[in-house]
């Protein structure tokens, strides 16, 4: 399955998506797009991932009544609350800031160098860093598109592929998402949370036999950048015993 045409499309066509929605928000044209085939997309994602049909099906049920222009603005104010302000955003969508506490630490190190190796190029004047979810989604929807056009290398994509979702993707964004569930006024982006959750899922399961283990992956555990916090002081007290002067040898 992993190599068929269609599911390479299928997978091609998800991460776009989803990179989309966690880019910016969803305008209406989107909107209406998606919410017209809700229903037979979540039927068809069934044998996939029951989170991922229950955020098609979840998707349908918000968007019942209204239309395009009122679901926009309203998946829009929701976007504004969870990344962008104002004030304190509720999530910042990072890798490295999810991982290691800080924005730009050593996972976004790690995403650049395993973008040079596998030759994709970073996106000058881009308004987020490489290891933003939007960009991981980016970067796996390329390594696709390299399987579907590279035949001959089509196992060491698959590789990549598996080695990125696992050592990446797999090890920070369900949290993000977890917590983004969290946030109760954000409906549209819960059904969206269920849609990229579950398409995450099923990524981790078709790549299972491709790329590292990942019990030999030292990238899958939290590592918290060291914050320079001034002096380090001894925990104890100064003796109060007076200091012996050294006899010299002549004496």
């Amino acid at each position: 399955m992993i190599k068929d045409r269609e599911v390479l499309a299928l997978r091609i066509e998800y991460c776009s998506l989803i990179s989309t929605l966690y880019f910016q928000e969803p305008d209406a044209e989107l909107l209406e797009l998606l919410v017209k085939d809700a229903r037979t997309r979540g039927r068809g994602a069934e044998e996939m991932s029951s989170l991922l049909a229950g955020g098609w099906f979840q998707l349908a049920d918000i968007c019942a009544e209204g239309g395009p222009e009122a679901w926009a603005e309203r998946a829009g104010a929701e976007y504004t609350t969870l990344f962008v302000g104002p004030g304190m955003p509720a999530l910042t969508p990072c890798e490295s800031h999810f991982r290691s506490g800080r924005a730009y630490g050593h996972h976004l190190v790690h995403v650049r160098n395993f973008m040079e190796r596998a030759g994709l190029e970073p996106v000058e004047g881009a308004s987020e860093p490489e290891d933003h979810i939007s960009f991981e989604f980016q970067i796996l929807r390329h390594l696709i598109e390299k399987q579907k056009s590279d035949g001959e290398r089509e196992d060491e994509w698959l590789a990549l592929q598996g080695e990125f979702v696992r050592r990446h993707m797999r090890a920070w964004i369900p949290s993000l998402l977890e917590d983004a569930l969290k946030v109760e006024e954000a409906l549209f982006y819960e059904a969206f949370t269920r849609i990229a959750s579950g398409y995450l899922v099923w990524e981790e399961d078709i790549l299972k036999d491709w790329g590292p283990r990942l019990e030999d992956d030292e990238l899958m555990h939290i590592q918290t950048d060291s914050v320079w916090k001034g002096p380090l002081y001894d925990a104890e007290p100064p003796s109060s015993e007076p200091i012996e002067e050294e006899t010299g040898s002549g004496d």
